[in-house]
């Protein structure tokens, strides 16, 4: 079977029939000849990779933003995992690109899935309580996050991102500062005993970058079987400005405020059950606190 190409067409500020149309061709040229199957709403990703999984389907090639990559490696993974992972991305934040350090030409990037080789990476998987009161369970590839973080991913979503994601991101994050209150949860690592904190937000990390380029979790490796967590504590208004630049170069974990270890589990839950703490998961915003994250082990397999 041809390898099939999972397109979102609302990525790197839309693909229109005659975008599309000019981009068919460097594809073919990197990857050979392919499939095409495009995605129409949120989730779409996620159904039609566990289709193609379970059809036998032998690549799945991911062609968007951090959301679509992350939507079509979570539908893999529900499927059994079987088939490669190929990413081409076409989005404005690219955090998880970054991770892997891929170039940002289609054509190059299709290439290099062609001529790449299979490397099995980690996932993460959390549970955590969807807008609509559900517990759900799904796998990340890069970064989940709770707390502000999760406010600017939300705010950023919803803003025009034609100027570039780190603007956008920017743009957001300055916006949600003017009303944003620290939170107190609990963390419990490695099914340890609760512990309580106030902070402004908390990272687990399989990837390094989130935010449309800041290195949360710059010590983060995608196959070592562990995820990084990173807590930044009760810093106020003025302190964020002065240090978002250190989140930016990933110099953070020397302030004395951030909090960062190698773990395998996370649990938080807010100190005040009636509280709602968002979450971010690869970019998106499915939810709420309390949430469990895990680390799958060398579940995932890439190709590239």
């Amino acid at each position: 079977m041809n390898p099939v190409v999972v397109v979102n067409p609302r990525s790197g500020g839309g693909l229109s029939a005659k975008r599309w149309a000019k981009l068919v061709g460097p594809i073919t040229d990197g990857l050979g000849p392919f499939d095409t199957r495009f995605t129409e709403a949120r989730g779409d990703g996620r159904r039609i990779a566990r289709e193609e999984a379970q059809a036998g389907r032998g690549l799945v090639v991911a062609l968007g933003g951090d959301g679509t990559i992350s939507e079509v490696a979570d539908g893999l993974l529900d499927a059994g995992g079987g088939p490669a992972l190929g990413i081409i991305p076409r989005g404005t934040g690219g955090d998880f690109r970054r991770a892997l350090e891929l170039p940002q030409d289609l054509g190059e990037a299709a290439r290099k899935i062609r001529e790449g080789q299979v490397r099995a990476i980690d996932a993460g998987r959390v549970t955590f309580t969807s807008h609509e009161g559900d517990r759900v369970t799904r796998h990340f590839v890069n970064v989940a996050s709770f707390g502000f973080s999760s406010d600017v991913a939300s705010r950023a979503n919803g803003s025009s991102k034609r100027l570039g994601a780190k603007v956008a991101f920017l743009g957001a994050t300055l916006k949600a500062l003017a009303a944003y209150e620290n939170v107190e949860v609990e963390v419990s690592v490695d099914g340890g005993e609760r512990r309580r904190m106030t902070v402004l937000l908390g990272a687990v990390g399989n990837g390094r970058f989130f935010g449309g380029g800041m290195k949360i979790c710059p010590e983060a490796r995608l196959d070592n079987g562990r995820l990084d967590l990173v807590m930044v504590g009760d810093l106020g208004r003025f302190e964020i400005l002065t240090k978002i630049h250190r989140i930016f170069s990933g110099t953070h974990l020397s302030i004395p405020e951030v909090q960062s270890a190698r773990v395998q589990t996370v649990e938080v839950w807010p100190a005040d059950p009636t509280e709602k703490i968002p979450l971010e998961v690869d970019g998106e915003t499915p939810g709420w606190l309390p949430a469990k994250f895990e680390v799958v082990a060398g579940v995932l397999k890439l190709k590239l």
